[in-house]
């Protein structure tokens, strides 16, 4: 049987023992509770702050960039002779057809000397015609002697055939057969010249009538670049396209060469990018690339491939060229603000997660863990390669792991956040 002594029986130093080993006790089990229940730093909203789960799968890296449209085919008309600014037909960034007037100069000089120049040819022509009438006589004329001395000749040929028979039989004398063999030879001689006379005539008509041809090609032409000169007062669009620019004031004077107006198309148009030197290593033409018109509709983007990249960096960046595959969505102009993605590799199964603001691949970083008591607790993990919207994770996290991928940099001297639904 047991006896049950009462504690005012038991010595007071054992008394004192026991309550100092209960309080002893008590004490470790607050402390212990203390350092398992260690209360947040600071607590925030569940709904400010974005909230990702480590997942493993294929991972596609690509980097971003923001850009511009830009026009494949542009043209600056220029002045072709100096005039002033009569009339303007259009305004920047009006559509214009091909050859439709964009504005007209007036030069009343340079209209005067096509009148001249009109006058001068028509003079030269006429003369050129005169002087095709004159050698064309002045030939009928040596023609006609070149028969006469054909004539001439034959009728010595018979003379002398005849007074050859007549001397045999003594009916003519020696005298007048000498002379009618020299009436022979002398109009073999005299056809001789009227021929070359002939051949001469025809040369020297020739040479003339070539260089008042010339004379007369010259002033055409001379004419031709007046005519073209004038009609040029008049600027036309040299294509289909949006006018570009137009800084033109009527009754500004223009000289001749200076640039007047600027046409793009607007159906032929590529996204230039302007990426990063230190993301821009793995850059080549033939990768496969995206164009955000920021139109904020599925039309908005549009494939394409990257056409060139620049050979040299200009102000910390590389300008990168994207041909764009698709057909164009409405909106899409000349200078529009666009966003480029270039996909540069894949990786077939990685450990990744949504991408935390400010994060950058192939950096150690630390991140806000979120356990299932809604404290997010501040882990370091090693990223890998980084794509426009995920990253690869090397080491700290698991696979269905949370963490807060939106801005943290106001909890940077926070180790614990609570995350309050």
């Amino acid at each position: 049987m047991d006896i049950q002594r009462n504690s005012a029986d038991q010595p007071w130093w054992r008394r004192r023992r026991n309550r100092l080993a209960l309080a002893g006790a008590v004490l470790l089990g607050l402390l212990v509770a203390g350092l398992r229940a260690r209360p947040a730093e600071l607590s925030v909203k569940a709904a400010s702050v974005s909230v990702a789960t480590v997942e493993r799968g294929p991972l596609t890296l690509s980097l971003r960039a923001a850009g511009s449209l830009l026009p494949s085919e542009v043209r600056w008309i220029t002045a072709q002779a100096e005039g002033r600014v009569d009339r303007i037909e259009v305004q920047a960034g009006s559509r214009v057809k091909a050859g439709e007037v964009l504005l007209r100069l007036l030069n009343p000089q340079l209209l005067q000397r096509v009148e001249e120049s009109r006058w001068s040819l028509q003079q030269a022509e006429a003369e050129l015609r005169a002087l095709q009438s004159t050698l064309d006589s002045g030939l009928l004329n040596q023609r006609a002697a070149v028969q006469r001395a054909e004539l001439a000749l034959r009728s010595a040929d018979l003379q002398w055939a005849a007074d050859q028979e007549l001397l045999k039989d003594g009916m003519v004398s020696k005298l007048a057969y000498q002379r009618s063999q020299f009436n022979l030879e002398q109009a073999r001689q005299n056809l001789t010249l009227e021929r070359q006379l002939l051949d001469r005539s025809s040369t020297n008509g020739q040479a003339q009538l070539a260089a008042k041809q010339a004379a007369v090609a010259r002033l055409a032409k001379a004419l031709q670049r007046d005519q073209e000169l004038a009609e040029a007062l008049a600027l036309r669009s040299p294509m289909d396209g949006i006018v570009q620019e137009l800084a033109l004031q009527p009754g500004q004077s223009v000289l001749p060469g200076a640039s007047l107006a600027k046409v793009a198309r607007a159906d032929a148009l590529y996204a230039e990018i302007q990426v990063q030197e230190a993301q821009a290593r793995d850059l080549a033409p033939g990768l496969a690339a995206s164009v955000d018109l920021r139109s904020g509709t599925p039309d908005g983007v549009v494939a394409g491939v990257v056409s060139r990249v620049a050979p040299k960096v200009s102000n910390g960046v590389v300008k990168v060229d994207i041909r764009l595959d698709g057909p164009l969505p409405r909106g899409a102009r000349p200078d529009l603000s666009v966003d480029g993605t270039i996909e540069l590799s894949r990786l077939a199964d990685t450990l990744q997660v949504q991408r935390p603001v400010f994060s950058q691949g192939n950096t150690s970083a630390s991140v806000f863990r979120l356990g299932t008591d809604g404290i997010a607790e501040r882990v370091d993990v090693q990223f890998g390669a980084a794509a426009v919207s995920r990253i690869a994770i090397k080491g700290g996290l698991k696979v269905g792991e949370r963490i807060v991928v939106s801005d943290t940099s106001g909890w940077r001297q926070l180790q614990r956040v609570s995350i309050q639904q």
